[in-house]
């Protein structure tokens, strides 16, 4: 019988809606398009009342003010990066539980519906404020915010709408060719 709790550092598990997902680790364009957006979040963030947690962070889609149900921390979600301001978040065991503010996944070959549907549905129906979805195959940056959804290319100032002044743009990146 397999062992289905064995976690191997290059495989990435999470679970969606009480499915068990598996990852490869993503193209180098995907650090490089994260190590921009995290690196520009971060810097904004420094000295504010929000916190910015990176990708291999697991994440528990729960109200940090409730009890958390010990099955749902066994069984988290791992964005690549999200933004929870206001200390509205709880560390159990090795999880944050939170409503995210903003959640950023970065679009990998393997993760084209989960980004784009599954998460996408999961984060909006949960309370998640802002979602991001950055493809680097097609340059462009979906942002979903109060019910709309926009598309941007990488060569716009995309506004992030929880924030008043903090714009990002990967204009500059350069990527490999895939």
């Amino acid at each position: 019988m397999p062992n289905l709790d064995y976690h191997d550092d290059n495989i990435t598990v999470e679970w969606i809606n009480g499915i068990k997902y598996m990852s490869p680790s993503p193209h180098p364009n995907h650090g490089v398009v994260y190590k921009k957006i995290f690196t520009r979040i971060a810097n904004y963030l420094e000295g504010k009342s929000c916190e910015l947690f990176p990708d291999k962070t697991d994440l528990c889609l729960a109200n940090p003010e409730s009890p958390v149900n010990i099955a749902d921390l066994k069984k988290p979600l791992v964005p690549d990066l999200f933004v929870v301001c206001d200390n509205k978040f709880e560390l159990v065991g090795n999880s944050i539980v939170a409503i995210p503010d903003f959640v950023c996944e970065i679009v990998s070959p393997s993760s084209v519906k989960m980004d784009n549907i599954i998460k996408k549905e999961l984060y909006i129906a949960k309370g998640v404020k802002e979602y991001w979805i950055l493809d680097y195959f097609d340059k462009t940056i979906t942002v979903c915010f109060k019910g709309k959804e926009s598309v941007f290319s990488f060569e716009d100032e995309v506004k992030v709408n929880i924030f008043n002044d903090l714009t990002v743009c990967l204009r500059d990146i350069r990527l490999f060719e895939v």
